[in-house]
């Protein structure tokens, strides 16, 4: 199991050659989907970052440049404006490539569900099963569910935003900055909210898959030792 993973099944050590060779798969599938879970995470964290950014130049923008009454002093916005736009372009290139990073996660957590299945079948992994059961999680199954339902929420809340780059881009053409907060300032909330929520799956899945793994895996002697658990 990888760092953060879900895989159902201990490091092939103590399988026939067969079946090393197809937890292997299994494995590695795990840690291709968690990476790209949580490249997907970074992506948004680089996303909301680049935005906050934008924010602080806009609203220079307006201190400085825009009077009490509203009028816009053009040369005094220039500069703060090449900001605004350099931030803002940065905040959507930091998702260009998140709902691959979804889908792949996705499509991997997916072959991960019905690998468990097939091992099931074949024998392995039945007390790690009935476990996750027994703690609510329902099964291997119930876990990757919860990871996947998160991973879709997020896409929606990036494909979303992505649907609004060119809307703000004239927005903050015509300085039109109220607009601007206005129409950003949820979107972007509700993208930190599901990818908080994403990360905490990753972590709270990460350590009930370890926990359990650590009470049906076989231990070698030196493991058992290092772990501080007697035979």
């Amino acid at each position: 199991m990888g760092v953060l993973g879900l895989h159902n099944e201990c490091p092939p050590t103590n399988y026939s050659t067969d079946e090393a060779a197809e937890i292997t798969e299994g494995l590695v599938a795990d840690a291709v989907a968690t990476a790209a879970t949580l490249r997907s995470v970074r992506d948004t964290m680089d996303a909301l970052a680049a935005l906050d950014d934008t924010v602080r130049y806009v609203v220079e923008a307006s201190g400085t440049a825009v009077s009490p009454t509203g009028d816009v002093d053009p040369d005094k916005v220039t500069s703060a404006m090449k900001q605004v736009s350099s931030t803002y372009d940065a905040c959507f290139r930091a998702l260009d490539g998140t709902v691959g990073q979804i889908d792949l996660a996705v499509g991997q957590y997916q072959s991960l569900q019905a690998y468990a299945a097939a091992a099931l079948a074949k024998g392995r992994d039945e007390c790690y099963e009935q476990t996750l059961r027994q703690l609510g999680e329902g099964g291997f199954t119930g876990m990757a569910q919860a990871r996947i339902s998160r991973l879709r929420k997020l896409r929606v809340r990036v494909q979303l935003l992505q649907n609004m780059e060119e809307y703000g881009h004239t927005i903050l053409a015509n300085y039109d900055f109220n607009a601007f907060f206005m129409m950003f300032m949820q979107p972007m909330r509700d993208l930190a909210l599901a990818s908080q929520d994403l990360y905490n799956e990753v972590v709270r899945g990460a350590l009930v898959a370890y926990d359990v793994l650590v009470r049906v895996c076989d231990l070698n002697p030196s493991e058992a030792a290092a772990a501080g658990i007697s035979e």
